[in-house]
């Protein structure tokens, strides 16, 4: 018998278990997993002390994959649905809100599309959709009932990547707009 231990793995930062935790997160808002696993999930993300431990609690959690023409939706009813910061952007997004509101911010995300597509549906709701300068974008395809769809944003850059949004609103809203800028008299103002 041996009694050489086999070498410890690197130790996992902050940051490390914040990432993991983004993934499992993903992974709850997606429906890949219940609350029940995903407290599960975070306890051995927040406790682990390796990266080879967060690799085995995020091991079957892949995230929306680069380049790949995965979907993804979002579904609020009386509540509220929110994609921001750094979080990777399928080909294809559907967002159905039901008295309430969803919330797309696009600013901080890997976009690794010429077109990202996303089908609204807001019913005496919300759908807002927060882009980078110089985005090309298209609501011709939202079908509206009381209800409007602006395009709040700047002028597009040529070549930069194509939002084609399209879907309905009924007694609602879908906009597109540019993160807010925020003002010295009042900092905590956000996108």
């Amino acid at each position: 018998m041996s009694l050489e231990q086999p070498p410890p793995g690197h130790r996992a930062s902050d940051n490390d278990r914040e990432r993991a935790a983004a993934v499992v997160q993903e992974a709850h808002t997606d429906g890949r997993l219940d609350f029940q696993e995903l407290d599960e999930r975070l306890t051995q993300v927040y406790s682990a002390k390796t990266q080879l431990e967060l690799r085995n609690a995020t091991a079957d959690l892949v995230p929306v994959a680069h380049g790949s023409a995965q979907e993804l939706t979002l579904r609020a009813r009386h509540s509220a649905q929110k994609r921001e910061g750094a979080w990777n952007v399928p080909e294809r997004l559907t967002a159905i809100a039901e008295h309430s509101s969803v919330k797309l911010d696009f600013t901080d995300a890997q976009v690794h599309w010429t077109e990202v597509h996303v089908d609204a549906h807001a019913v005496h709701s919300s759908v807002v959709m927060v882009i980078p300068e110089g985005w090309i974008v298209d609501l011709d395809q939202v079908d509206v009932h009381h209800s409007s769809a602006k395009n709040k944003a700047g002028p597009p850059r040529p070549g930069a990547v194509r939002l084609r949004v399209t879907g309905e609103a009924r007694h609602g809203s879908v906009v597109v707009r540019h993160p807010r800028k925020r003002h010295w008299w009042w900092p905590w103002y956000s996108k």
